[in-house]
């Protein structure tokens, strides 16, 4: 199938922020922006998918925003200088490319290398009796019982659970997923569940005839829940429950995060807190439910649901986060450890896009998009 102009000119806009770009594609995608249409898309791309702040742009940056507005029609709101609105950083791009300035100014560098070697902590299975069974993702394991019973099957990266008895008490398992690592499991009921760096999941090794599927969650995870009608899965995340009888959704609940956050892909979702007097919240796909542990109350928006599953194809995304927070999740992501010594930077709010990148590509792009200047000592970054 031949690939569409706006596909391939999505490409080229991806090259062009991260310096990649050659000159015809440059001259091709100035093209491209000749239809008002096309800056529409150019727009809404660079908005959901790569950094919106533009504190780096100073120079000239008003006057290329008015030139190239009245190209475009559209009205826009006032504009801050630290945090612009999606159209100035549209128009400072397209001015960027009719100036030549990405060659002209070295805009990016390619010269230094950074090289970090992230720590290699293993994944752990806590069984019921306490005993802390290591994971190796690269092999294979059968895990028996005392009577001779499968418990559960490892292949690899998946750990899959079967029902070997009828239970009377619930025995549990938890499995730990560390900073740089993901990992999926395989309830005995069908359930598959996929676990994010620094998560862990608790849950039963076999559920009881009667009532709920309940586990519970540390972190993020993505579930796909097999339907039961007579016994509803429910997700407990300190004091948020998610009810479900058979969807997919993604909740991510990580400590330096202010909200617990449950993304609905398809199916039905009900988001209660405890002791709240509020009704229970169903979501419908495409939207998120935000639970405020303090207000205990539950915001519901429309969203992308792709930006907050892109974790599990190894994308990073992050919308309107401080940058120690951004350093925090890179931090887990990556298995590395960030001192943050620049405190003013710290409580700026950046928004990003990383799809399949090396911890050094990122820091390349932090240093030359954002004229941050940092150190690299083995394991650990240094930002001054």
């Amino acid at each position: 199938m031949k690939e569409s102009s706006s596909s391939i000119m999505k490409k080229n806009i991806t090259k062009l922020l991260l310096g990649t770009i050659s000159e015809k594609e440059i001259m091709e995608l100035q093209d491209w922006l000749e239809d008002p249409n096309n800056q529409k898309i150019l727009e809404a791309y660079v908005r959901d998918y790569h950094d919106l702040n533009l504190a780096t742009l100073k120079n000239n940056l008003d006057e290329a925003y008015s030139k190239v507005n009245n190209r475009i029609d559209d009205k826009t709101k006032p504009i801050k200088r630290l945090f612009p609105d999606w159209m100035k950083y549209a128009a400072a791009v397209i001015v960027l490319m009719a100036l030549g300035l990405i060659y002209q100014q070295g805009f990016f560098s390619t010269e230094e290398q950074y090289v970090l070697v992230p720590k290699e902590d293993t994944i752990t299975l806590e069984l019921n009796n306490g005993i802390v069974q290591s994971i190796d993702v690269s092999g294979n394991k059968e895990y028996r019982d005392r009577e001779g019973n499968v418990v559960y099957v490892q292949n690899q990266g998946l750990i899959r659970y079967s029902k070997v008895t009828e239970n009377e008490v619930l025995v549990y398992n938890t499995l730990l997923v560390p900073n740089g690592k993901t990992f999926q499991v395989e309830l005995s009921d069908g359930t598959r569940v996929q676990l994010n760096a620094g998560s862990s999941l608790k849950y039963p090794v076999n559920f009881l005839e009667e009532g709920p599927r309940k586990v519970f969650l540390t972190g993020n995870a993505y579930f796909d829940v097999t339907k039961n009608t007579a016994n509803p899965f429910v997700v407990n995340v300190d004091e948020l429950d998610v009810k479900v009888l058979g969807t997919e959704f993604n909740i991510s609940a990580y400590e330096e995060d202010e909200n617990i956050d449950v993304v609905l892909v398809e199916g039905a979702v009900n988001m209660a807190g405890k002791n709240q007097s509020q009704d229970l919240v169903e979501l419908v796909p495409g939207q998120k439910g935000s639970f405020d542990p303090k207000s205990k109350d539950v915001l519901v928006e429309e969203v992308d649901t792709s930006l907050y599953t892109s974790w599990r194809q190894g994308s990073l995304v992050y919308r309107e986060l401080t940058f120690n927070k951004i350093l925090k999740k890179l931090e887990r992501h990556y298995n590395i450890e960030i001192v943050n010594n620049n405190v003013e930077l710290g409580e700026e709010v950046f928004n990003a896009r990383f799809d399949r990148m090396e911890i050094e590509e990122v820091l390349g792009y932090f240093k030359d998009i954002h004229d941050i200047d940092f150190t690299v000592e083995n394991n650990k970054v240094t930002i001054n």
